[in-house]
């Protein structure tokens, strides 16, 4: 079972995305995990610029500003109970994995 998945918010507590003063400036949601390479694309952080030329499939062209990859070891799941960036663990229930933080032992699926 992931421990990340689509749509989960996330923090990020390293590299140049990480924000001293006030760190829940730095969330987002998982838009795509890339596990091959070990990156994950988040909305609304780490924008790069693209330069696009005017074509017929894109008539505006211009520069495009777009969400890059962060690496998944610099990012962690934010508990919506506990409102912190946590480690995440794995128990079953039955016949099903359910995902939990690790600070305050609340379900996160």
């Amino acid at each position: 079972m992931q421990k990340l998945k689509v749509g989960d918010t996330i923090q990020v507590i390293s590299g140049s995305e990480r924000s001293e003063k006030t760190p829940a400036t730095k969330r987002g949601k998982v838009l795509k995990v890339d596990r091959e390479a070990g990156r994950v694309t988040v909305e609304g952080l780490r924008l790069v610029k693209r330069h696009m030329r005017k074509t017929p499939q894109s008539p505006e062209g211009g520069i495009i500003e777009k969400p890059g990859t962060i690496a998944l070891s610099n990012v962690q799941v934010v508990c919506a109970k506990c409102d912190k960036p946590t480690r995440v663990g794995i128990r079953t229930e039955g016949e099903s994995l359910k995902r939990f933080c690790k600070q305050c032992d609340a379900l996160i699926d």
